[in-house]
């Protein structure tokens, strides 16, 4: 039951930034639409959406290493499901941002769904 407990609120502190971000955007891209010149609004939803997934990658990264110091490993296991993803995203999008070598082709080319020959 604990471990239920703790992956519920993990699942709640990823849902709700992300849900309000959504909601936003949604309220944001309709007040974009009834301007007379529109702007780019989703700019900056995506520079929010990359600050979020940034607080949560490191939010859950220090939560991972203080449940390993704690000796704790079933609740720092419920820790990789989350943070994984996170870490894929935001380097997904620091190599899009920048000009990136060979592991920044990677990422993009794994972010696309296709690995180079």
């Amino acid at each position: 039951m604990k471990i239920i407990k703790h992956f519920l609120i993990r699942l709640l502190i990823t849902a709700v930034p992300l849900l309000g971000l959504y909601f936003y955007a949604e309220m944001a891209f309709e007040a974009n639409r009834m301007k007379e010149h529109p702007t780019d609004v989703g700019l900056g939803i995506a520079f929010l959406l990359i600050f979020i997934l940034f607080v949560l990658c490191i939010g859950f990264g220090i939560d991972f290493i203080r449940r390993l110091r704690k000796k704790d490993y079933k609740i720092a296991m419920i820790d990789i499901p989350f943070l994984l993803p996170f870490i894929f995203i935001v380097l997904y999008f620091s190599c899009l941002m920048t000009s990136g070598g060979c592991f920044c082709d990677f990422i993009i080319n794994l972010g696309k769904g296709y690995l180079p020959h």
